[in-house]
Formats: structure tokens, C-alpha cells, sequence
């Protein structure tokens, strides 16, 4: 197997992608956020806009997705990859083992911490290891941008008496790489923390959000392919699925394509625009069956199989109430596993935005860096991720 270096160095950035980004910037946003008001308190609107703060974040977003240059998401996203936001910060800076970089056959990534002591503890002696995939529609992110909520989690779960271990699968990115490279990626991962890390997979819980909830999926399928096409014999055919998955407002469906999202208010799937482009560029070299298998996940149960035989023992699915673009297949892809059997919870937050745990938690990372080492974590900081953190309790506790 080949050996992965950095998967995604840096993207030039060309004069006019910054030229494009400070108009977007300057004067596209400035508009966006102001039509976006004067249409909420249009007396003649047509439609009930959902709650302000959801309803001016959709569309800011969908103004930057759609009009800042993929080089620029791409080099500001990977700005930092040394994760120095953790390691020289006041409350974590003591652990000297925080995001070390993972170099091996097939993958590339990054162990967030393993326990948070200042001895890191062997994975396979860890109450549980997370394997995580972030989110950024394929096309962008990093480990680092989320560790900080990470470390966090892994400090929540410390306080069960929990030790963790996080291990985040830098994979990558389109345009440069298509599918299914990053489900290759994760399975070799995931082979790696069984075989030479010592893991049992009855430790593992998968995590990932947006667009790593369906690098998560694909793992899964993945997994169950693997395990129904190889002999009785082979050590990879046996039930090896993780303890446990957690995804948060999951891309189930590459193609965007359900038809109640097909239907929304203009205002409500102006984002779809860039989705779909990014769905060309993940599945431009992907045959009809590799579509068919993982572009939809929330159709396709008859060349997939069950998901009673797909998800773990325990699969906790988060979304918010406003998502409507992503929401509609998670839900159909929920209804489909608990008709297959599956253990399975959807739990939708209302008022909330896609991946709003995420959100939640880059706008507090200062908050939580500057706490004193050993002060109490506040109960009102990071309350996405702690209720995440709980979920994950429960699964490794099987309740």
C-alpha cells in the first residue's frame, strides 16, 4: 500500500480568487444580510422564515460557499495544521502527546489526544477511541479546525471516568481525490486501529459530521461489503463493526436531490447549488454502482442490504430543525433502518442549523483554551459537544 503523506497541502491562491473573495466579501455579503432582513419583515412575504439567527447564518453561508473561491476555503481551513490552537493553550498546553500527526499505508491523520494525562495511554487501554471524520462538503477542512471541541468531548467523558482516545482521519479532498478514495481511507484507518493499534472494534465508536457522517456511512457499508464478499476464512470476514456511531447532520445524499428539498422556497436551497457541484467532483470517476451504493444513502437498500447488518449495535444521528436541505434524507434514511431493525436515534434539535454543535463550538474555542487547567468546565460552554459527549457515554455504557 502506498504510504500517504499531507493529502492536502496548500492550494495556490491566484491574485483573482483574492480579488473575488474581498468582493464577495465587501459587497455580496453586505447585500445578502441586508435583502435577507428587508425580505423577513417584507409585509407581503409568502413564507414564515424560520428564527433570525438560523435564518441569517443559513445565508451568509450559502453566500460564502457559493461565491469564495474553493482555493480560499481550502487555505484557510488548513491555515493552522499543527494543531498548536490545543497544544500551546493555557488550559490543555500541559499534555505534551495532543494532536500528533499519524503517517501510515493507505491514510494520513491525527491523534487528537489519547487520554488526557500527561502520559498518553496506549489506544487499546482506553475505555473507548474514537474514530473521526470531520465535515466541509469534501472539498475542505482539517483535523485541527475542530480539536479544540475534541479535547473538550475527551475532558466531558474524563469526568465519567472515560478515558478516550480520538484519532481524526485527515482524508482527502476533492477535486483533487474522488470517491471512493476517502471511504478506502477509512477503512484502512479503521484496520489500523484493530490490527496494529490492539483495538477492539467493541471500543470504537465512528464519528463524523456533514460530509464525514457520510465518510462514516461509507466506512460501514464499506465494512459490510468487505464482510460479505470474502470467505469464511479470512480474518476480515467476521462481524467487525465498532461499538458504536455517532453522526451529526450527515450528507446522506450526495445528489441533494430529495423532493421535498426540491420544493423549498428559493431562499431555503440556494445552498444546493454548491453541493451539487461538490457531488460532481466527488463522484466524477465513481461507475453506477458505486453511486447506486453510496450516493443516496437513503435509497438503495436493495444492492446495499439491511442497515440492520450495516450500523453497530448503537447509531445516534443529531440534526437541526432548520436543515431542511439535509434533513429530509437523514429522516428517510432513519425510517429505512428502524424498518430494517436497526438500532438507531434521530435527534433533531429545533431552531438549529446544520452541524450547529460545530458552530457552537468554533465560536467558543477561545472561551475553553483560556480556562485555567483544572477549573471547572462551565455548563453553558460547548453544550452541543457535551451533549454529544453524553450520547457516547451511553454507548460505551450500553445503555
Amino acid at each position: 500500500m502506498e504510504l500517504i503523506l499531507e493529502p492536502n497541502p496548500r492550494p495556490p491562491v491566484k491574485i483573482l480568487d483574492i480579488i473575488r473573495t474581498g468582493f464577495t466579501l465587501s459587497f455580496r455579503l453586505p447585500w445578502v444580510v441586508s435583502t435577507t432582513l428587508l425580505r423577513r419583515w417584507w409585509p407581503w412575504r409568502t413564507y414564515k422564515p424560520p428564527p433570525l439567527r438560523e435564518h441569517l447564518f443559513r445565508h451568509v453561508m450559502t453566500c460564502l460557499g457559493n461565491h469564495v473561491p474553493l482555493p480560499i476555503w481550502q487555505w484557510y481551513t488548513a491555515s493552522d495544521i499543527s494543531g498548536s490552537n490545543v497544544k500551546a493553550s493555557v488550559r490543555y498546553g500541559h499534555i505534551p502527546h495532543l494532536f500528533e500527526p499519524v503517517q501510515q499505508p493507505g491514510f494520513f491523520g491525527y491523534w487528537i489526544c489519547r487520554g488526557l494525562s500527561r502520559e498518553s495511554v496506549e489506544p487499546c487501554n482506553a475505555d473507548v477511541v474514537l474514530l473521526h471524520a470531520h465535515g466541509g462538503g469534501y472539498v475542505s477542512g482539517h483535523p485541527s479546525v475542530g480539536a479544540p471541541e475534541h479535547v473538550f468531548l475527551a475532558e466531558v467523558l474524563q469526568q465519567h471516568n472515560v478515558t478516550t482516545a480520538i484519532f481524526s482521519l485527515d482524508y482527502s479532498l476533492a477535486p483533487q481525490a474522488t470517491f471512493p478514495r476517502q471511504r478506502d481511507e477509512a477503512i484502512a484507518a479503521y484496520d489500523w486501529l484493530r490490527r496494529e493499534m490492539g483495538v477492539d472494534p467493541s471500543k470504537i465508536v465512528v464519528i463524523g459530521d456533514s460530509a464525514g457522517g457520510h465518510v462514516i456511512t461509507s466506512l460501514l457499508v464499506g465494512l459490510h461489503s468487505r464482510r460479505s464478499t470474502r470467505p469464511a476464512a479470512d480474518s476480515d470476514s467476521g462481524d467487525l463493526r465498532p461499538a458504536g456511531a455517532m453522526l451529526v447532520s450527515p450528507w446522506m445524499n450526495l445528489h441533494t436531490s430529495h423532493p421535498r428539498a426540491l420544493e423549498l422556497y428559493w431562499e431555503e436551497r440556494l445552498f444546493k447549488r454548491s453541493l451539487d457541484t461538490y457531488c460532481k467532483w466527488i463522484l466524477r470517476d465513481a461507475t453506477a454502482e458505486l453511486d447506486l451504493l453510496y450516493g443516496n444513502f437513503a435509497e438503495g437498500r436493495e444492492a446495499r442490504g439491511s442497515w440492520a447488518d450495516i450500523l453497530p449495535k448503537s447509531t445516534v444521528i443529531t440534526a437541526g430543525a432548520e436543515e431542511y436541505v439535509f434533513l429530509y434524507d437523514i429522516e428517510d434514511m432513519v425510517l429505512q433502518a428502524k424498518m430494517d431493525g436497526a438500532e438507531i436515534v434521530l435527534d433533531v434539535a429545533e431552531g438549529k442549523n446544520h452541524t450547529w454543535q460545530c458552530a457552537e463550538a468554533f465560536g467558543q474555542q477561545s472561551r475553553l483554551l483560556a480556562l485555567p487547567f483544572g477549573e471547572e468546565l462551565p455548563n453553558d460552554l460547548m453544550t452541543g459537544y457535551r451533549a454529544i459527549a453524553m450520547a457516547i457515554l451511553k454507548i460505551v455504557k450500553g445503555e
